[in-house]
């Protein structure tokens, strides 16, 4: 039986804030994470932006539900969703860190396709553009007890979970199919938007250094900003502050700017 429109965006966005008419931020999360991570980290911004953090199968709400594996499979459900709320003016913004900012540039150039309203802005950060081909390390090709020793070193998996077989053996199956989900995107040539789009790096990121991050200007004709933090691949715990003003400035830039709808 098919969900209605309502009970699917509680599905897809059950953190989703009392809606203001502003500008709505969607951000979607990286690998191994759920909508939890963002909702919590984006509180401050309630009062001026309409928050939807996705919830993507098999985690969290939906831990019942398979992963995804590919991301046109993803990007394309998503799409589906998001479409329900699109019969207004309302400006919005992606923002995606690590996997989180690769399906969001999927799931724009998914709306672009389609001749739907693309977003005033991509907010990306912790991921290079895919035509540089992937950095992260394959976890989802390596036997159990590698995997957990890379995720170790990677940062942003906690200790307490690190160190707890049985909390392990639920997370482990959960990022090894979203890093296939990453890999399933392939190296490809850019698809270039007209949105604005906004790239932040950790100084210290190995797997998306700064350098690596400026090549999504090649992604959009729009404005191009691009700047570098202090902190590894997880800089936004470590240099929340400075991330968020980041945001919020890329936002109210975004406020005044209206969206362009493309039919091809």
């Amino acid at each position: 039986m098919r969900l209605s429109a309502m009970s699917e965006m509680a599905l897809w966005f059950p953190y989703a804030n009392r809606p203001r008419g502003k500008m709505r931020l969607f951000t979607f999360p990286y690998a191994g994470s759920g909508a939890s991570v963002f909702h919590n980290w984006f509180l401050p911004l309630y009062d001026s932006v309409d928050l939807y953090a996705l919830q993507l199968p098999g985690r969290e709400s939906r831990a019942a539900e398979a992963p995804y594996r590919d991301m046109e499979e993803a990007g394309g459900a998503i799409a589906d969703c998001l479409a329900n709320l699109f019969d207004d003016d309302v400006p919005y913004v992606f923002f995606g860190h690590s996997m989180g900012a690769l399906l969001a540039y999927r799931v724009a150039c998914v709306l672009r396709a389609r001749g739907r309203t693309e977003p005033c802005r991509l907010v990306l950060s912790g991921m290079a553009p895919p035509h540089l081909g992937q950095a992260v390390q394959p976890l989802h090709r390596l036997p159990a007890n590698q995997a957990i020793t890379l995720l170790g070193r990677m940062g942003g998996v906690p200790d307490i979970v690190l160190g707890e077989p049985d909390l392990m053996e639920m997370f482990l199956p959960i990022i090894q199919a979203d890093i296939e989900l990453v890999y399933s995107h392939g190296c490809r040539e850019p698809q270039p938007l007209d949105c604005a789009l906004t790239c932040l790096a950790g100084d210290r990121d190995r797997i998306a250094p700064a350098d690596r991050m400026a090549e999504w200007r090649r992604y959009s004709s729009g404005p191009f900003e691009h700047a570098c933090l202090p902190g590894g691949h997880f800089f936004l715990n470590e240099s929340g502050v400075q991330a968020m003003a980041r945001i919020r400035s890329a936002l109210a830039a975004s406020s005044a700017v209206s969206c362009a709808v493309v039919t091809l």
